[in-house]
This record gives C-alpha cells, sequence and structure tokens, in this order.
C-alpha cells in the first residue's frame, strides 16, 4: 500500500486514504462531481496504484478518458465449485512442482481472499413433492462428486486465504449478500471498500450493497486470486434516474423484467449502470439486488446502488457485527460513498424509468428477456380458449397437452434473496391449497432456497408446510 494520502479515520481505529483529496489536488471540486464508480476506482489507485502512475490513472476518472489501462485490485474473489476448483487445482499443481525442486510447497497460497462456495453441483432429480427431496437429492450430489469434494475439502485446511462454504448451504450470489461481504473492509490497519470478482455472471448481486462485483473467466480470476491487478479502461458509467412508486401488487420480478427490456432498447451493454433517485431510495435490498442480479440479462457490466439506510438496516438483519455496520455507515459519510453525497454525480448518460409505469409481468415464453404483461395474455394467443379445449380434450385421453408446462421451479437467487417475494409464494399456495388446487402429474416442482435464511423464515411464519403441501418442497 502507499502511504501518500493515508489518514486516521475518525471514530475508529484504522486509517483510511483520503481519496476527495488526491482527486481534488488534480483539479479542485472533482471529487464530487464523480459517479459512484468512479470514486471506489479512484480509491483503490490512491491506495495501490504506482504513484508514478497515479495522476495520469486519476486523469482518466475525472476527465472522463479511456486512453490509457490503469489496475484494479480487487478485495476478495468469490468462486463457485466448478471454476474455483479449477484454480484450487493449478494452485496444488505448482505446489507440486515446487516441492519436486526441494522447495516448500506450503508458500503457494491465493493472496487475495477466496471464497469457494458450492452451488454449481445440485441437480433435482426428486422434485419438490418428495418428502426426502431435499436429503436424496444431497446423496446422489455427494455421490457424484466424491472426488471433487474430498479435493475442496482438502483445500480448506491446506490453502491460506481460502473460505470454503460446503453444499448444502444455498447459491453463491446470496450468501455473498447475506454474509461474505462486509461492504467495507478492514484489512492491515485500513479500511477501505469492498470489492469482488467472481466466476459467474451474476456476481453483480452484490452490487446491490454499494460493493463493486463483477463476473469473470476463470483465468481472470486465478489472475486476481495470485495478487495480480486486473487492467481496466474507464467503463462507461450509465445513471439511471428511478422514478415514482410502484404500484401495490407489483413484485421486484416485475420490475426488473420491464427495466431489463427498457435497457436492452437503450443499449448498456459493457456499462456499469448506476441506480438513483427517489425510486431507488424506496427499494429495499432485496428489491436492489433483484435489479443487480438481471445484469447479464440487459447486458451490463455491474448494476451499482448506493450505500444508505437501507443497506445499515440489511447488514443489521442479517446479523453483522455492529462494530462492522458502525464502519460502513463511517466510512459511507466521510469518503462520499453514502447517498447523498452522490446528488453532484455527473453523468455521461442518464436513463429515466418510472417504477409506477409497471404493471404484471412474465417472461418468455421462448426468450427469457422478452416481457409479456399479464394483461396481454390473451391477444398474444397462450390464454386462449380453443388451445385450452383442445388441451383438455388430450389431457382426457391420457395424453400430455400440446404446450404442457413440464418444470415449475421456485430457484435462483434473483428470487429467493428477496424475501417479499418468497412470502409471496408461499402465501399463493396456501391459497391454492384452500382451493383444492394441485400440480398436474407431469409438473416437476421444485423450490431450492438460495441460502437456509429462507427456510428459517417460512418456518416461523409457519409457510413451508404450505408450499410442501402444493409439491414445492425444499
Amino acid at each position: 500500500m502507499n502511504t501518500a494520502f493515508r489518514k486516521p479515520l475518525p471514530g475508529a481505529a484504522l486509517d483510511y486514504y483520503d481519496t476527495r483529496a488526491a482527486v481534488d489536488a488534480i483539479a479542485p471540486g472533482a471529487y464530487d462531481t464523480l459517479p459512484y464508480t468512479s470514486r471506489v476506482l479512484a480509491e483503490q489507485l490512491v491506495r495501490r496504484c504506482d504513484p508514478a502512475a497515479l495522476t495520469d490513472s486519476l486523469k482518466q476518472l475525472i476527465e472522463r478518458k479511456r486512453d490509457l489501462d490503469f489496475p484494479w485490485y480487487p478485495a476478495r474473489v468469490v468462486c463457485h465449485d466448478i471454476l474455483g476448483q479449477t484454480a484450487l487445482v493449478d494452485l496444488a499443481g505448482l505446489r507440486d512442482a515446487i516441492a519436486d525442486q526441494g522447495g516448500d510447497p506450503s508458500l503457494v497460497n491465493p493472496v487475495v481472499p477466496t471464497q469457494l462456495i458450492v452451488d454449481h453441483s445440485l441437480a433435482v432429480e426428486c422434485g419438490g413433492f418428495d418428502p426426502e427431496a431435499f436429503e436424496k437429492n444431497r446423496a446422489i450430489e455427494d455421490r457424484r462428486n466424491e472426488d471433487r469434494f474430498h479435493f475442496i475439502n482438502w483445500t480448506r485446511t491446506a490453502f491460506k486465504n481460502v473460505d470454503v462454504i460446503p453444499a448444502g448451504n444455498g447459491i453463491m450470489h446470496q450468501i455473498n449478500l447475506e454474509k461474505m461481504s462486509p461492504v467495507i473492509q478492514a484489512r492491515d490497519g485500513v479500511a477501505f471498500p469492498d470489492t469482488c470478482v467472481g466466476t459467474d455472471s451474476h456476481t453483480p448481486h452484490v452490487d446491490a450493497l454499494g460493493v463493486i462485483a463483477i463476473g469473470v473467466g476463470g483465468l481472470e480470476a486465478e489472475t486476481v486470486m495470485l495478487g495480480h491487478p486486473s487492467m481496466m479502461r474507464l467503463p462507461d458509467i450509465v445513471g439511471v434516474k428511478l422514478t415514482g412508486q410502484r404500484k401495490p401488487g407489483i413484485t421486484a420480478t416485475d420490475i426488473v423484467l420491464a427495466l431489463t427490456e427498457f435497457l436492452r432498447k437503450e443499449r448498456v451493454v459493457g456499462a456499469y449502470v448506476e441506480f438513483f433517485g427517489e425510486g431507488a431510495d424506496s427499494l429495499s435490498i432485496g428489491d436492489r439486488a433483484t435489479i443487480s442480479n438481471m445484469c447479464p440479462e440487459y447486458g451490463a457490466t455491474a448494476a451499482m446502488f448506493y450505500i444508505d439506510q437501507q443497506t445499515i438496516d440489511y447488514l443489521k438483519l442479517t446479523g453483522r457485527e455492529p462494530e462492522q455496520v458502525a464502519l460502513v455507515e463511517n466510512y459511507a459519510k466521510l469518503t462520499g460513498l453514502w447517498a447523498e453525497s452522490l446528488k453532484t454525480a455527473q453523468y455521461e448518460r442518464v436513463l429515466e424509468f418510472d417504477l409506477s409505469s409497471v404493471v404484471r409481468n412474465m417472461a418468455g415464453p421462448s426468450n427469457p428477456h422478452k416481457r409479456l404483461p399479464t394483461s396481454a395474455l390473451q391477444e398474444r394467443g397462450i390464454a386462449d380458449e380453443a388451445k385450452l379445449a383442445a388441451a383438455r380434450a388430450e389431457e382426457a385421453q391420457g395424453l400430455l397437452p400440446d404446450g404442457a408446462v413440464v418444470i415449475a421451479a421456485i430457484t435462483s437467487c434473483t428470487n429467493t434473496s428477496n424475501p417479499r417475494n418468497v412470502v409471496a409464494a408461499a402465501l399463493l399456495a396456501k391459497k391454492a391449497n384452500a382451493l383444492g388446487l394441485v400440480r398436474k402429474p407431469w409438473v416437476k416442482t421444485s423450490f431450492a432456497p438460495g441460502s437456509k435464511v429462507a427456510k428459517l423464515y417460512l418456518e416461523e411464519a409457519g409457510l413451508l408446510p404450505e408450499l410442501g403441501k402444493l409439491g414445492f418442497g425444499i
């Protein structure tokens, strides 16, 4: 770490890097015009960049120039078991080679903290209508992955800087949101913004907390893991002003499907999108995470929200230590990462989206990004009486009707990290059970929550049995 601009952090036994002073020394008043992304990138440059290249690198951010690569040092790496394991196999191979040469293999470790979350190996062989579905699927997962899981368990004790979340705990992005991200790091006596790369396109899920997190390939993750910077140029940073308030009964999924359609038309491919405005302020972290998680569907690289009271409330709700929560609020307000401080940020392009315009939506059926308002089911020929009559006739003959739904799954951190969505599904199941509705025998139903938290609050609310009765057991 550099020494210039390092100062004591008021109210904490930590130092921080005064990025505002570094930026304003080059262009007075420039820091207050920087978008959130640029402020975070500037901080890590002040902290880590070669001092000889610092001014030119900061000028890229200040002057919105894109003619020079500058280094980015993510604070941690998040991996799922497929690509994360591959990277650790490489390190294990390097240990073997060093041992063969008479060296000390234990010196080979990730330099950057690496979190490996086993979530890509599960297959739903047994549907949620089986009361023992969870145990059976986990047994199949363990049997099929015995060698891999043995190696992954070995890495937990063999390597320093490696943290493993074993199979059966949930989806990497929801666990990252609920547990892994501190929002503000405190390391080696210095506080700085949490940032990460992950080996999955939906890594931007945690952007909802104000953490720059992007999906990368396995080789780039391995490069970061070994302490090398990820070289980048200033991305297009697009401001999206969310106005209005959603109508009653509109879920975050309705919002994100409409927003995805809007952003695809506006061509934000490769951009860092920053959401702000009164509409953004009103969204819970669960709602924000739904929007950030769909980042790959509208083609952006990151989908950022600022740190604000919603962030603080979420950190408290998910059991972060009080000292950590206080650090996040203190650091964000001091360094201009708090929402109020971003009102002076200037964007090269600003889009506007009205939340009150969102109606109830579905996606597809053939294209996941193609929005389908429920009010248009009939005009698009999906809710068609003639088709329905024909399907019933086929069913009466013991045939599988044309166009039948065969898989009905409540899954993915896009939905299950949002308690409002999960509880809504459970209440819908409760109503369906009260009306005597049942799944068709050809429909494979399943419920794969992103973490154990969903199971806990559904149990406490008495709603988990309602999902199970309808066939959506875990």
